[in-house]
């Protein structure tokens, strides 16, 4: 017996409205916590503004609720399927002849539209909100130290015409081109220290780092203050990209672009290639989430069972975070192919829930 439409689309519009709400009250979770953050940062900074720390929280929240999509996918089918058990919509749906496989597959379409809609659309505007949020947090929180980036500060050693200098900053906007909290140490061509430069921000252009509002400490001397230091390098932008930017500020539709760049630069794009292939297995991703909230939900009709059902629900979301945390490290490293690190994990688990579910169904 096949599904009807009209059943079909019941199923999926509870499954749909079931995903969206565990997706909006940990968005609105998330969005307190971050709000608190940067209120409690800019305040360390004497730079408190609620409505600016209210518009940062906002274009901050798309980019990091994105990274929720697996594991609200995977509570949210685990809770549709546990709400669709005790109103013994799955016992009516096996009486009428419908096996798993036809009561699953309207939930298995909808994943799968959820994470067309977060790889084409959902993430092109959460990364240029991301774009915008870290050039307002550079400005609300460059005047202090306090503020640094996930891995602290990320370092880059260049040269030009012989003489060598390292150049370091706590966070990166405009694709890594822009740069807040900088520090510099220049030498000089026989490789003995020259000077040290602090600053606020700075920005490459043309060959050279621009950096705003520096102190320049030469030893000997008294640090003097310049309301622009120019830094020469004789880096690509490219190869600036590669060092200082955030991938996941660019988003699905910018990645092969950069990708052709790179490479036609002579630099690795193994980063972008990765994060290109990963959005690119969101939608198996949320699929092999359905299968695997089937096999942990569906069988449980008891009270007593939905402890261990949320528990197992929990479990997995975990397993599959460090799953793909190792892969990630793995890809970024160059240590395994971009393309492996991405999907293996999607096709892994997406395998071993299908594999589960013919066991069960079918014996």
């Amino acid at each position: 017996m096949a599904i009807g439409w009209t059943l079909a689309i019941y199923f999926a519009r509870r499954f749909a409205v079931m995903v969206l709400s565990i997706f909006l009250f940990f968005a609105l979770l998330v969005g307190a916590i971050t709000y608190l953050e940067f209120m409690t940062r800019s305040m360390s900074a004497n730079a408190f503004d609620p409505v600016q720390v209210l518009v940062l929280t906002a274009f901050k929240l798309p980019g990091i609720s994105e990274e929720l999509l697996p594991f609200v996918t995977l509570f949210g089918s685990i809770a549709a399927f546990v709400v669709a058990n005790r109103r013994l919509e799955v016992v009516i749906a096996r009486a009428a002849g419908l096996s798993a496989w036809q009561f699953l597959l309207p939930a298995c379409i909808v994943g799968l539209l959820f994470g067309v809609f977060g790889t084409t659309i959902y993430n092109p505007v959460a990364t240029t909100l991301r774009g915008w949020a870290d050039e307002a947090q550079a400005r609300l929180f460059s005047n202090t130290p306090q503020i640094a980036s996930d891995n602290g500060p990320i370092w880059l050693r260049q040269a030009f015409e012989g003489r060598e200098s390292i150049l370091g900053a706590t966070q990166s906007f405009d694709h890594g081109l822009g740069l807040t909290n900088v520090t510099a140490f220049t030498f000089n061509k026989d490789g003995s220290f020259r000077e040290r430069i602090d600053a606020r921000s700075g920005h490459y252009s043309a060959g050279e780092w621009l950096l705003d509002n520096a102190t320049v400490t030469t030893p000997g001397h008294a640090p003097k203050l310049q309301s622009r230091y120019s830094l020469p390098t004789s880096l690509s932008p490219n190869q600036v990209r590669q060092t200082f930017d955030n991938v996941d500020t660019n988003s699905f539709w910018e990645l092969p672009a950069l990708i052709a760049a790179a490479k036609a630069a002579g630099v690795s794009a193994d980063r972008y290639q990765l994060r290109f292939h990963n959005l690119l297995s969101r939608p198996l991703v949320l699929l092999a989430m359905v299968l695997i909230a089937a096999i942990v939900s569906l069988r449980f009709s008891r009270s007593r069972d939905v402890g261990n059902m949320i528990l197992a629900g929990v479990a997995v979301g975990f397993m599959l975070y460090v799953v793909s945390k190792i892969a990630w490290d793995l890809g970024s490293g160059g240590i395994v192919p971009p393309q492996l690190a991405a999907w293996l994990p999607a096709i892994v688990t997406l395998l071993v829930g299908t594999t589960v579910l013919l066991h069960l169904e079918d014996g």
